[in-house]
């Protein structure tokens, strides 16, 4: 079972302030040992990203969209 909850980021910063040194070192070190820190998006090539796609099925007309709204997108214009 896997729970998403949304929290401001306010929120996080009274909890954190609420916390012992031990407990803020035990979150520092599940940080540490699930590598979540400064994680970056690794981009992949829109062909490979074509081809997923193409190979579900999908529509030509949705394929043409998807790709050129990707070739609009931030993460692609980005270096």
């Amino acid at each position: 079972m896997q729970l998403s909850v949304n929290v401001s980021l306010p929120n996080i910063l009274s909890l954190i302030s609420q916390m012992s040194l031990d407990e803020l070192e035990t979150i520092k070190d599940k940080i540490v040992e699930k590598k979540i820190y400064f994680q970056t998006f690794k981009k992949d090539k829109l062909s490979n990203i074509m081809d997923d796609f193409q190979k579900e099925n999908y529509t030509d007309g949705f394929l043409d969209d998807l790709e050129n709204g990707l070739k609009k997108s931030s993460v692609f214009r980005a270096n």
